[in-house]
């Protein structure tokens, strides 16, 4: 008997199936934040608006806040020159966000604006005090030619028109002073003086033509300022309004261009401050200062020599650059000290320079 088993027949296993493609659950897609869905069933042109609108506000609420730092850093002081443009600006924003009903963005707005207003207020809502019943006066003008001849030309028409008793020309040249040596009209050159002829057989002056100073008074005298600290560029004139006799300082500072710079400028600025505290008598300095109204470095130097500024109740009065007015900026300044006022404060002509003339009225008070 044979101990072999028989065969195992063959177990059938039904063939494993394909797999199939792999199924992935449908992603539900994350919410649209409601104001973006807002935003994308507007106009085209609508959301366009918006997004302009909320980028020059937010823009220029920062440089609003930054500008409150100009004591800390030079371009802050620059940045303070333009409230008035910030003022305009978020003007239109406020309005133009309340119609887009664009809320936070016009809060920011109406927070920033009345930050401005508070600020370039006092140009235009404080005034001059009353100048005495009848008092003579005294008419400034100065002009920053800015290292140029000038238009000589539209300078003989504006001389023969008497815009001013007493007008300074900063930072010009030699040729200006041979153009206005022999007088104009009714005005003679009183400063600087003719020193002779060089080697070249060209004029000198004393000291040089960066400074001119043209009158139509006889009692009008210039000489070279004696306090230290006062700008290169600077003279000192003795004129009168009736029987009263009125220091004046004419000068250029320096532009604040950069950290160096801007802390002479502030020198200079303080040394104006000083001289104004330390006349006798009445006293008015004024020039290109390159600094507005606006800057803390300008409100230094009106307590340092307890001054008060002739732009008080006359506005903004840009005076450079003036070929781009939107930009102006009023960085010319005419300020005082003493019983006397400002009954008049104007702009004149450029002359061929970037800057406008700046003409001020003065009169006696009390």
């Amino acid at each position: 008997m044979s101990n072999e088993r028989p065969p195992v027949p063959p177990t059938y296993r039904p063939a494993e199936p394909e797999p199939g493609p792999r199924t992935v659950a449908p992603r539900v897609p994350r919410p649209v934040p409601p104001r973006l869905e807002q935003l994308a069933a507007r106009h085209p042109l609508v959301i366009a608006a918006v997004i302009v609108a909320v980028t020059v506000t937010w823009t220029t609420a920062v440089l609003t806040g930054v500008a409150f730092g100009a004591s800390s850093w030079w371009i802050f002081d620059i940045l303070t020159s333009y409230r008035p443009q910030y003022t305009l600006v978020l003007a239109i924003a406020v309005v133009t966000l309340a119609v887009l009903r664009c809320w936070r963005s016009l809060a920011v707005a109406v927070v920033a604006l009345a930050l401005n207003v508070v600020v370039v207020a006092p140009v235009f809502t404080q005034h001059q005090a009353a100048p005495r019943s009848g008092s003579p006066t005294l008419t400034i003008a100065h002009l920053n030619l800015q290292s140029r001849t000038g238009d000589l030309a539209a300078m003989d028409r504006w001389l023969d028109s008497g815009p001013a008793d007493v007008v300074v020309l900063l930072h010009t040249t030699d040729r200006t002073a041979n153009h206005l040596a022999g007088g104009v009209g009714p005005y003679r050159m009183i400063y600087p003086v003719f020193a002779g002829l060089n080697n070249n057989l060209k004029r000198v002056y004393e000291p040089s033509a960066e400074v001119i100073v043209v009158t139509d008074r006889p009692d009008v005298t210039a000489s070279v300022p004696t306090l230290g600290g006062l700008p290169i560029d600077a003279v000192n004139i003795e004129a009168r309004i009736g029987s009263t006799r009125v220091s004046l300082l004419g000068c250029h500072t320096l532009s604040p261009g950069t950290g160096a710079r801007y802390d002479t400028r502030n020198e200079e600025l303080d040394a104006i401050g000083r001289w104004l505290r330390s006349t006798r008598r009445p006293a008015i300095a004024f020039g290109d200062f390159n600094v507005t109204y606006y800057s803390p470095s300008f409100q230094h130097l009106l307590h340092l020599g307890h001054a008060t500024s002739s732009q008080l109740g006359f506005g903004i009065q840009a005076t450079w650059p003036h070929q781009f007015r939107p930009a102006g900026i009023a960085i010319d300044q005419s300020v005082y000290t003493g019983p006397i006022t400002a009954v008049a404060r104007y702009r004149g002509p450029s002359l061929g320079s970037e800057h406008r003339a700046l003409i001020v009225r003065y009169a006696l008070t009390g």
